[in-house]
């Protein structure tokens, strides 16, 4: 073979490992994204998406109160889990606002009950956006070391209500 039909060989061989670098680097940086980052990216992009966004924000609201109810769910505010509620929920939702999550937690009185709250969010759930809450709202409760009656009901009617128990059949 013909010395510049080698070389050409080995040019299409490095193009076409570096693509394939570069996919899987960026197929990895994807996969370290919540289903919520996802979400958000796709919607940025068109006018439906918009849309939709506007009910994300409504969806963030109810996401706000499952973590202020859980919270408040043993009697008392207390920082461990405030921190929790807002370290995770700003790595889980990429517009998480602690400011407007406090809001909430202040006004917790005006909240529906946790129960309902889980009853209408858990038919609009894809399983993994499920098990992220399920996992969320599980590290609010159990941050201050203890895991009261309320919290451990709380737990237990979520893990129900989003089909998880049946995962661990």
């Amino acid at each position: 073979m013909p010395m510049g039909f080698n070389a050409a060989m080995a040019a299409v061989i490095v193009v076409v490992v570096g693509l394939v670098l570069i996919l899987l680097r960026r197929r990895s940086l994807l996969a370290k994204e919540t289903v919520f980052e996802k979400v958000e990216k796709a919607h940025e992009k068109n006018r439906l998406g918009q849309f939709v966004k506007a009910r994300e924000d409504s969806f963030l609201n109810i996401v706000y109160g499952l973590a202020a109810a859980m919270v408040v769910a043993d009697g008392e505010i207390e920082e461990d889990e405030i921190e929790m509620a807002e370290t995770l929920g700003a790595r889980l939702i990429p517009n998480f606002d602690n400011e407007d999550f406090l809001k909430v937690v202040r006004g917790h009185a005006q909240l529906p009950r946790f129960n309902d709250m889980v009853d209408a969010v858990a038919p609009l759930l894809p399983m993994e956006a499920k098990v992220e809450i399920f996992d969320y709202l599980q590290a609010i409760a159990t941050s201050d070391g203890q895991l009261s009656p309320d919290e451990r009901h709380f737990i237990h009617h979520i893990e129900m209500r989003f089909g998880l128990d049946k995962l661990k059949e």
